[in-house]
């Protein structure tokens, strides 16, 4: 099912230092402890595309063939939603705001008793979400496509690039402090203002750009294809030594000196500051 002695790693949840978990093309979650990697029992075999959570009793991971798995403190289960569309992510605010979704647009949302399918006004895949409250959420997929919530609907915009450029990330330190990542290099930046424009930044690479993430609105990551870590200080990006060269498929972080990517077999990298430290799979503390 993967290359490599570990799969390859698509998404992960930092809850603690000694307490994240991540997926991956082999279906199995993987939590560290604080001095290792331990896989999780489930009765899942399909790869895992993303993971979420309210808390740590409330963690969702999502994949190909529509699987969602649920882990409420003890055990994780398999949920049917009826739908069997592969899903990329998930992305919520509670236990009870709780988005799923995937190729071709498909989206479902948990709003506390049941799963609901939300008409996302598009056809492409769906990669990543972000907002600041149910009325304020991003969309972003590809083929350029970029949605916006509302609060009751995924409006329809004006895509914001070619649909030759892909965008698989999205994030925000405010409501009027967006950016989103991309194919070919590609960084947009929305400030909030009445005209609504997405401004291109310079991103100084061609690579593909998977995930963002920030700890300040002047500290913040790109990771992407061949082990591409891009940093922005609040003036402009600049490319970083993480120290592999394995593609980096997502980063999420903690605090500005706690940070994490994952990517090709089994890849785990942590940021503590000033360097970027190893501790994949099958490593130690």
């Amino acid at each position: 099912m993967f290359i490599g002695s570990h799969p390859d790693l698509l998404d992960l949840w930092p809850f603690r230092e000694d307490s994240i978990y991540v997926v991956g093309k082999d279906g199995i979650p993987q939590h560290y402890n604080g001095t290792e990697w331990l896989p999780v029992l489930t009765e899942n075999a399909n790869p895992l595309m993303g993971i979420w959570a309210s808390d740590e009793n409330n963690i969702y991971a999502v994949g190909v063939g529509g699987v969602v798995l649920h882990y409420q403190g003890k055990k994780w289960d398999q949920i049917d939603t009826g739908s069997y569309d592969s899903l990329n992510a998930a992305y919520g605010y509670d236990r009870n705001n709780v988005f799923i979704y995937g190729v071709g647009g498909r989206l479902l949302f948990w709003g506390g008793d049941q799963w609901h399918y939300r008409e996302p006004n598009t056809i492409h895949d769906l990669f990543c979400m972000w907002g600041t409250d149910i009325n304020n959420i991003h969309a972003v997929g590809g083929e350029g496509t970029y949605r916006f919530h509302d609060g009751k609907q995924f409006q329809r915009k004006d895509e914001l690039t070619s649909e030759e450029v892909s965008l698989y990330g999205v994030w925000g330190s405010a409501i009027d402090d967006v950016y989103i990542v991309g194919s070919h290099g590609t960084i947009l930046h929305f400030d909030g203002s009445e005209e609504g424009e997405w401004v291109p930044m310079e991103s100084g690479t061609e690579e593909y750009l998977l995930s963002i993430w920030g700890a300040s609105p002047n500290d913040i990551f790109a990771v992407g294809d061949n082990a591409t870590i891009l940093h922005y200080n609040g003036k402009s990006w600049s490319a970083m030594d993480s120290g592999t060269d394995k593609y980096l498929t997502k980063i999420r972080g903690l605090r500005s000196d706690c940070i994490y990517a994952v990517g090709d077999d089994g890849l785990v990298i942590r940021f503590d500051g000033e360097k970027w430290n190893d501790m994949s799979l099958g490593e130690g503390a």
